[in-house]
């Protein structure tokens, strides 16, 4: 076999340099998009997470709120205020400002 010529030496280190070029752009490709999809997935993890917390923080305090409201004297501390009730035998005045 002859020595190759300066062309096919170019053609040879071209094709080379091709080929390593498509293979890390095909490394890069398959290390990117895996990293990017973790990364979505983490922030969505941590904006559930928070989101989670807040939810439970309300929870407790209707809770709380709850346990109050189902109490007799809230009951009727609440009927007097905002409906004008009154136990039989009581009489309601309302006094109007001049």
């Amino acid at each position: 076999m002859a020595p190759a010529g300066p062309a096919a030496q170019q053609r040879e280190v071209l094709s080379t340099l091709a080929f390593c070029t498509v293979c890390l752009a095909l490394i890069v490709a398959l290390a990117v998009l895996p990293a990017r999809t973790w990364w979505s997935q983490r922030q969505a993890l941590t904006a559930a997470s928070e989101r989670k917390a807040e939810l439970l923080y309300e929870r407790a305090q209707l809770e709380a709120e709850l346990e109050v409201l189902e109490t007799d004297a809230e009951i009727e501390r609440l009927a007097r205020a905002n409906y004008d009730l009154v136990f039989p035998g009581e009489e309601s005045f309302r006094i109007l400002p001049r």
